[in-house]
């Protein structure tokens, strides 16, 4: 009689404790997270187009905090995706800055770029310069020639 009234108990108690009560929630996924990371990944892969990886590298920034929200601690993914657009903004920017360090100062590039424009548009890039920009030669608004 003991054994059934032990067996009743414990039947008691499985029926009592669903396992819907031990089973974790699937959390749903947090889309600025993953548009973090996304965002994040294509600022770094599309470093040599400052442009693009500006809007791109703001954007990752941007869905990482929001996708923060009340938690304490922001999520591995968005860190991801924070730590790729930075450093696809700093490789854009030094890749940009020393293309028109090169471009501008060295008379090798120099000639590279005039030859190319000039088989591109008829007319070197120093002309077209020259014709957008005619104060940097002098004939332009603050000549005073006599």
């Amino acid at each position: 009689m003991e054994q059934n009234t032990e067996q009743q108990d414990f039947q008691a108690y499985l029926e009592s404790s669903s396992p819907e009560q031990y089973a974790e929630k699937p959390q749903q996924p947090n889309i600025f997270m993953i548009l973090s990371l996304i965002m994040g990944v294509l600022t770094f892969m599309s470093c040599a187009f400052i442009f693009f990886a500006m809007i791109t590298g703001g954007l990752s920034i941007l869905f990482a905090i929001l996708s923060k929200g009340d938690h304490p601690k922001m999520n591995y993914a968005a860190r991801a995706g924070i730590t790729a657009s930075v450093v696809g903004l700093i490789f854009s920017v030094i890749l940009t800055s020393s293309v028109f360090y090169l471009v501008f100062n060295s008379s090798e590039y120099r000639e590279m770029l005039n030859t190319t424009y000039e088989s591109m548009y008829g007319q070197t890039f120093d002309e077209a310069l020259e014709e957008a920009y005619p104060s940097l030669q002098g004939g332009g608004i603050d000549d005073t020639t006599d």
